[in-house]
């Protein structure tokens, strides 16, 4: 949803809100929803899947979006240097992106971004920053 040609096509509206809350979580363009909401289909014909782990799915993707959106960090102090903590997505990388619109790209792990080199180098300090306060998210611009 970043490339160049098809961020303001698709992604741009979701981007308007800089400093996001959960209702940012579902503030897109309609044809961001069509993408998005394809992943049903490509489960449906290339993966046996019950409904009722697609059902789980979308209540776990409902929660961590918003959660994702909120500006306000719930996981405690330090957890990002806890050996799941350097791999679970967090309200503040995901807020810095909003933000700073370069790098945390991802919404439920940091993988990708440790992987591809997209993860923020000021992602630790803000987060230290953040719960040592155990507030509101604020990211410097």
């Amino acid at each position: 949803m970043h490339h160049p040609k098809l961020y303001r096509y698709f992604h741009k509206v979701h981007h308007t809100s800089t400093n996001p809350s959960p209702w940012t979580a579902y503030a897109f363009h309609p044809l961001e929803a069509v993408v998005e909401a394809g992943i049903i289909t490509l489960i449906a014909i290339t993966i046996p899947a019950h409904r009722s782990a697609i059902a789980l799915f979308f209540v776990f993707q409902i929660i961590y979006n918003v959660y994702g959106h909120t500006g306000y960090e719930l996981w405690p102090k330090n957890f990002h240097k806890t050996w799941i903590g350097r791999y679970i997505n967090t309200s503040v990388a995901h807020n810095m992106h909003h933000k700073k619109f370069h790098g945390n790209y991802g919404l439920y792990t940091l993988i990708w971004d440790k992987v591809f080199g997209t993860l923020r180098k000021d992602y630790d300090a803000d987060y230290e920053k953040v719960t040592s306060n155990k507030g509101e998210v604020e990211i410097a611009k």
